[in-house]
């Protein structure tokens, strides 16, 4: 049998062909666009999956028969929108079970399918989800994701344009990000709401960000309101265990200061590659969502 896992984050979305009989990797690939079913529109996400199956057929042929196509995608927090995806991707793949999930219940499902705890995600956004499905956070990109990439870039952006208009000091990090967009004047900087993967875009400039003062209050600021979330998810399900997940851990400051705040709950650092592990588990997932788990 042969599964498609297809892990969409706001930033990349990432593919894997897998033989499922023998639990082998046949192939990788990513798409260097983000997808977010809250931001996204439908023409959009259809032709981000176009893209996918047409590099599926240069890869393996019009030949190709797909048993399973999983999805785990970001912004999929209700069944509405989760429902709607699906019936695009129906449209796009010929395969004999198409499966949506959000990209947290994936993580919950292969990260907590024979523990307790709690996972706790911050990557472009930040979510948390408790092995009973119990969250919090996750609330996009308008509504909160503090101590995710978008929110911590977006907060930068915001004290770039306030020391513009002379209302705080300069600090080195409007100068970085003014070079990473290659502006010639400040007023450019707006355009970047015009593009089509405009969260993706400024989400990337965590990954650069000089670690200055104004950086480091901002990653407080948002790990404090952030880590309260969880701490109080745990606590209302008497839970101990604690499993990190996603970009923003890579920052050694903003882990530090996470980790720091959780420090009373046993952590745990998790670093797997979504796309594969929803095309190696892709018969269990579908099993598992067709009988109404959540």
């Amino acid at each position: 049998m042969i599964s498609v896992g297809i892990d969409g984050g706001g930033t990349s979305i990432r593919v894997c062909v897998a033989s499922i009989d023998s639990n082998t990797v046949l192939e990788e690939f990513t798409i260097p666009s983000g997808i977010n079913l809250t931001s996204t529109p439908a023409m959009r996400q259809a032709a981000l999956l176009r893209r996918i199956e047409k590099i599926l057929v240069k890869k393996f042929g019009t030949d190709l028969s797909i048993d399973f196509v999983v999805l785990a995608v970001s912004g999929g927090g209700t069944t509405s929108r989760k429902e709607e995806f699906e019936k695009i991707a129906e449209q796009v793949f010929n395969a004999k079970r198409i499966t949506v999930l959000s990209d947290i219940e994936a993580l919950k499902y292969l990260l907590l399918s024979d523990k307790t705890g709690i996972v706790v995600v911050c990557g472009t956004g930040s979510i948390a989800i408790s092995h009973r499905g119990k969250r919090v956070g996750g609330w996009g990109h308008l509504f909160g994701d503090e101590a995710g990439a978008y929110a911590i870039a977006l907060e930068i952006f915001r004290r770039f344009f306030d020391y513009v208009d002379n209302i705080v000091d300069h600090d080195l990090v409007y100068d970085e990000l003014m070079k990473f967009y290659h502006l010639s004047s400040s007023y450019e900087l707006t355009n970047i709401q015009l593009r089509k993967d405009f969260k993706a875009k400024i989400a990337t400039f965590t990954k650069y960000m000089p670690l200055t003062d104004t950086v480091k209050e901002i990653i407080d600021e948002q790990v404090d309101k952030f880590s309260k979330k969880v701490i109080g998810l745990a606590k209302s399900e008497l839970i101990d265990d604690l499993y990190f997940f996603g970009g923003m851990f890579e920052n050694d400051y903003f882990r530090d200061r996470m980790f720091e705040k959780l420090r009373a709950f046993n952590l745990h650092r998790v670093n797997i590659k979504t796309h594969v592990e929803l095309a190696l588990n892709a018969c269990y997932l579908s099993d598992l969502i067709s009988r109404g788990h959540t």
